[in-house]
Parts: C-alpha cells; sequence; structure tokens
C-alpha cells in the first residue's frame, strides 16, 4: 500500500496563530480581549472543517496578575485545553527565572522550540518539530522552527539568564533549514511547508538585523526555501501587521493581548489568505468552549481571593499606563511609581535620594478612575517582582542616562509626517527604555538631533527641597528598581 501524496490532495491547512498574550485568558468586551475559552471554540469549530495547525509566538505566560500569581503555570493548563501544536520563548517568559521555564515547558503538552538560545554552549529546547495532521498523507509536514529576539539580554532580569546567551536569529533559522533539508534528502522526504515561529518584532528600536520582516525578507531570497511556503509567525512589538515578502514568504503578527488571532489558509500550492480574526468577528461567528471556560471561571476565583484586598479606597483620576504612553512621555502613573521610589528612599537608606526613575517598559497597566485600587492592580501596574536598588552616580552618568532615554527616533504617521503632541512638540518612537522621573526636571526638544535634544537638567538637593542645576562631576544618589541598577 502506498501513502496518497500531497500534490494530488488540495485540501485547505488553516494556521491559527497568538502572540504577546500576556495572560490575557479571560473574555472581556471592555477591552477587545477575545479570551482562551472563545480562542478555544474557534479552533474547534477550524478543525471540525479542515486541518488545523495552532501556534504562539511567545510571551504568553507572563503578563496580567492571573497569570503571574501561578507564575504561568494555570496558562499552560489553559493552553493545553486549547490545544497548541507548538509555541516559541519570548523574552516574558523567562521573568520567571530559567529554572520556572523549564518547568513550563514539562508541564506544556505540546513542544516549545527556539533556535537561538543557548545555556552553557547547550541549545535550551529543540529549534524544530515536525507537525504531522495527516500521517496518511506523504509531504504535508510541516515544519516548525521557534526563533526569538536576542533583545532578552537587556530586557528581562540579569538574574534570569545564568549561563544563558542569545545567537543571529537569521543565521540559526538558516541552519536549522539546511539540516532538516539535509534530513529530509536522506530520508527520500521533501518538505513544502516551514512555519517559524518568531519573537523579533518590528520596532524600529530593533536592530534592523533582529527584526521579523528582515527574517521574513532574507528567507524569500534563500535558495533552499524556493518554491516552498513559508509563513513567519511573528510577536514581541505588539503590532498588528500582515506582509508577504517574494513570491513564497508570508508575514504575519496579530498585535497583542488576543485581542485578535492570526489566521493564514494555504494548500499545496499557495497561501490562499491571511490575515486576523477580531474580537467582534469572534464573538459574532463562534462560541466559547464551555469546558475550557469553567477552567478560566476556577482559576479567575482563586486568583480575586488572592488579590482583591484594597489598598486605596478610591483613584479619583485615571493613572495611564497605557504602553504607547508610558514608553513616549512622563505618565501620572509613572510619576507616582517615581515618586513613591523616591519617597522610599529618603529614610530606608543610609544616603537620601537625590532622583529616582523607572523605566516605561516596566509598567504594564493603567488604573480607572473612580474605583479602589487593590492589591491585584498594584502588581498588575509592576508584574516583574522587582527590588528596590539605589546607587552613586556622579552628574555625566546622570546626563548620559537622559540622553539615551530621549534617543529614540520620532513617530511618523502612514503619510510619512511627524505626530505631534497636545503641546505641539513631535512624538518619539515608543521605547521601553524611555524614563519616568522623580527628583529631576530635564528641560528637552525632540526637534533636535539626539545628542543635542537635552536643554538643561535639574536635581533635587534632598535636604532643601530645592532643585539645582546638574554638575556633572557631583555625586549623587539614584533610586531606580534592581533591573535598571544592574547595567550601570
Amino acid at each position: 500500500m502506498t501513502n496518497a501524496s500531497a500534490s494530488d490532495n488540495n485540501d485547505t491547512v488553516t494556521v491559527l496563530h497568538t502572540n504577546d498574550v500576556h495572560g490575557h485568558i479571560v473574555e472581556g468586551d471592555y477591552n477587545g480581549v477575545i479570551g482562551d475559552a472563545l480562542l478555544s471554540g474557534i479552533a474547534n469549530d477550524t478543525r471540525s472543517k479542515g486541518t488545523t495547525l495552532v501556534f504562539d509566538s511567545g510571551d504568553s505566560f507572563q503578563g496580567l496578575p492571573i497569570s503571574n500569581s501561578s507564575k504561568g503555570e494555570d496558562m499552560a493548563a489553559v493552553m493545553n485545553a486549547v490545544g497548541f501544536d507548538a509555541m516559541t520563548v519570548g523574552n516574558h517568559e523567562f521573568d520567571f527565572g530559567l529554572d520556572q521555564l523549564r518547568r513550563l515547558s514539562k508541564q506544556i503538552n505540546f513542544p516549545i522550540i527556539t533556535s537561538n538560545v543557548y545555556v552553557n554552549g547547550v541549545r535550551l529546547f529543540q529549534p524544530s518539530t515536525i507537525v504531522d495532521k495527516t500521517p496518511g498523507i506523504d509531504g504535508d509536514e510541516v515544519v516548525v522552527i521557534g526563533v526569538m529576539t536576542p533583545e532578552t539580554a537587556t530586557k528581562t532580569h540579569p538574574r534570569n539568564l545564568p549561563g544563558v546567551s542569545f545567537t543571529d536569529p537569521i543565521t540559526e533559522v538558516k541552519a536549522v533549514v539546511d539540516q532538516v533539508e539535509s534530513n529530509a534528502r536522506a530520508e527520500g522526504k521533501d518538505y513544502k511547508t516551514y512555519i517559524v515561529l518568531a519573537h523579533l518584532g518590528i520596532d524600529t528600536t530593533t536592530p534592523v538585523e533582529w527584526r521579523g520582516s528582515t527574517l521574513a525578507k532574507a528567507l524569500s531570497n534563500y535558495a533552499p526555501l524556493k518554491g516552498k511556503c513559508v509563513l513567519v509567525l511573528d510577536g514581541h512589538s505588539h503590532t498588528l501587521n500582515t506582509a508577504t515578502y517574494g513570491d513564497n514568504v508570508t508575514y504575519n503578527q496579530t498585535g497583542s493581548y488576543l485581542n485578535n488571532v492570526g489566521r493564514v489558509v494555504y494548500n499545496s500550492d499557495r497561501v490562499l489568505s491571511h490575515g486576523v480574526i477580531t474580537h467582534d468577528e469572534a464573538k459574532k461567528n463562534y462560541q466559547v468552549n464551555p469546558t475550557v471556560k469553567a477552567m478560566i471561571d476556577d482559576i479567575q476565583a482563586k486568583y480575586k481571593a488572592e488579590s482583591s484586598k484594597v489598598v486605596i479606597d478610591n483613584s479619583p483620576v485615571k493613572l495611564s499606563g497605557d504602553r504607547m504612553d508610558v514608553r513616549v512621555r512622563e505618565t501620572n502613573l509613572g510619576n507616582a511609581v517615581a515618586d513613591a521610589l523616591l519617597d522610599y528612599c529618603q529614610s530606608d537608606f543610609t544616603h537620601k535620594s537625590n532622583l529616582a526613575v523607572t523605566n516605561g517598559g516596566g509598567l504594564r497597566e493603567t488604573i480607572a478612575k473612580d474605583k479602589p485600587i487593590t492589591k491585584g492592580d498594584i502588581i498588575a501596574v509592576l508584574p516583574f517582582g522587582n527590588s528596590v536598588a539605589q546607587i552613586q552616580v556622579i552628574g555625566q552618568n546622570i546626563y548620559d542616562m537622559f540622553v539615551k532615554s530621549l534617543g529614540s527616533i520620532l513617530q511618523v504617521d502612514e503619510s510619512g509626517k511627524n505626530v505631534f503632541d497636545e503641546n505641539g512638540q513631535p512624538l518619539l518612537e515608543p521605547s521601553g527604555g524611555f524614563l519616568q522621573v522623580a527628583g529631576a526636571r530635564v528641560y528637552y526638544d525632540t526637534t533636535l538631533p539626539t545628542e543635542k535634544r537635552i536643554l538643561s537638567i535639574d536635581i533635587l538637593d534632598p535636604e532643601t527641597g530645592v532643585y539645582k542645576p546638574l554638575n556633572t562631576t557631583e555625586t549623587y544618589y539614584l533610586v531606580t528598581n534592581d533591573f535598571l541598577a544592574f547595567w550601570w
């Protein structure tokens, strides 16, 4: 008996994919989150109509407190229930530590893959896997390769990366392709579809050679993949983006927080469609999986009991932790966090602190107006478990720090024109390194070249409460989180 050939079978394959879910397992009409119960319904409905693959491109386990409270273990159980076929590693997968990531990899019943992460010179996980949904048909197996951003080296706490190193994404993916193709020739096989689960993103602050779009372009020109169907399913930059490179590479990214589910449909010849299922489309056309919903309800009940303690009876204003705010300019939430750091360190260290800074990328949630602030809200804003650190610096260090904080290129709209804030100043591109500040007054002009943007800096004298011009040779005491302190 001979198996059928994929070339004789023109059935379509549907790929569903997610990225940067960050623990958003609960459906929400108010924030457009599809949630995993509805995601499971989408997956089951799609499976009932034909061959379906389900993938995740990283940053799933860490994010909202409902997931962080179990260090991602509840999220792992939910992903098992949805029925993922594979996932890659995101930078935030390391936030609970390397040992916990390894523990999570054993709790999920699907492979976690990445090609460019090494621990003491040995790959952390397998670089690829073969997914075969129809064992009776030759040639329809799918090669799935994982790859992640080397930016992880500076985007999680160093304590989470003992012995960990990151190598060039494009070089590693090509090397895996070469090895897979060599093995295929030896076994008399011909793989026609490659799917790269990437956590690279397309942020302008990411080095060009590490971007998902650059990977997609490189693969479209890579000879061993000519004539094959190649999908690059990306994450990391929280971008809603779909594109085609060359005649055989499709790039897709869904945004973030499960606001959309990526969908790519292909057959043995070509990609037929690529894009996303939005929250509204999901609500209209699919039903939640009651089994998964019951699981999530139990997780919610457990978390609510742990996190509902009220810390402040009412927040009179909205405290903005919006990603596009805290990574671009100061917000009232950023000021509140920095003020709290500065106040805390006036009495708990030998030296009083002159200033406090925290990185915008470390603020992860908004606190609503006219509602109590709970323990859970605070954990949602500051989910990384950092400690407070005071460091001794000189004025030149402070000046250089703010030059870097304000070093992003300017935002432009679709027509290439600058985007302005309410004061008529051009806005910078979002950067997780943009600093929220207390105890310093930084006067700057974003219209000037990067190295000339800072006009002046005044620093608080904690003994007198007076702000004085920065002296580049004077000693100051700066308070921050231990993540930032490590890099001084």
